[in-house]
């Protein structure tokens, strides 16, 4: 798509260097769904004397009609959350998604749009529709990921607090669902080698 900017905002576009590809800048009002599955490029700015011409390349991961699902999950949790302190909410999300996504033997469910229409997810989809959700209620949640492990979980910080928890874990373990909501890191004995795989966003 082409639209029209001015001057100002083509400085911004040129100095943050977004011709190559880009995310986590164009911020979409109240939708953390479109702002985590939404790609947008900075394509070409050209000078058309009074204004700038600007093409854009935006690009979902999937069909429009499959982000109702989570785009509407994503608007039932912030309302029940609204009231509700950082930790009140870290606590709820984690309920949440332990109460109503399963684990998905088969490997299918790979993405927090096929937790949203399956109910069902691996660690990869559990991180990231951990991280979706925790974004849209205002949380500071980022994704840990290992590749010795092949596994992916998330944190959450909370004032000076670092929380750390593997919902697929808790899943799996229905009896201990609170084993990995520590404020220690977690895996370290097997997972040597993990890293912020997504960082969380720090101006929530």
């Amino acid at each position: 798509m082409v639209v029209k900017i001015d001057e100002g905002l083509k400085n911004f576009l040129e100095e943050i260097e977004m011709r190559d590809g880009i995310d986590k800048q164009f911020i979409i009002p109240d939708s953390s769904t479109l702002n985590n599955l939404l790609v947008v490029r900075v394509e070409d700015i050209k000078n058309k004397g009074d204004y700038y011409e600007c093409e854009l390349l935006a690009q979902l991961f999937a069909e429009k009609y499959l982000f109702k699902e989570l785009m509407e999950m994503e608007e039932k949790i912030k309302e029940q959350t609204k009231s509700l302190t950082e930790l009140e909410k870290l606590k709820y999300l984690h309920a949440f998604i332990t109460d109503n996504i399963s684990y998905d033997k088969e490997h299918r469910s790979r993405s927090a749009l096929a937790a949203a229409i399956t109910y069902k997810g691996t660690c990869t989809a559990f991180a990231q529709l951990f991280l979706i959700l925790g974004e849209a209620i205002g949380l500071k949640v980022g994704c840990i990921n290992s590749k010795i492990l092949k596994h992916r979980w998330n944190y959450v910080v909370i004032e000076d607090t670092t929380y750390y928890i593997d919902e697929t874990f808790n899943v799996i373990n229905n009896e201990s669902k609170r084993l990995f909501f520590q404020t220690t890191p977690i895996h370290l004995e097997k997972a040597p080698n993990q890293g912020i795989a997504v960082a969380h966003n720090a101006y929530r």
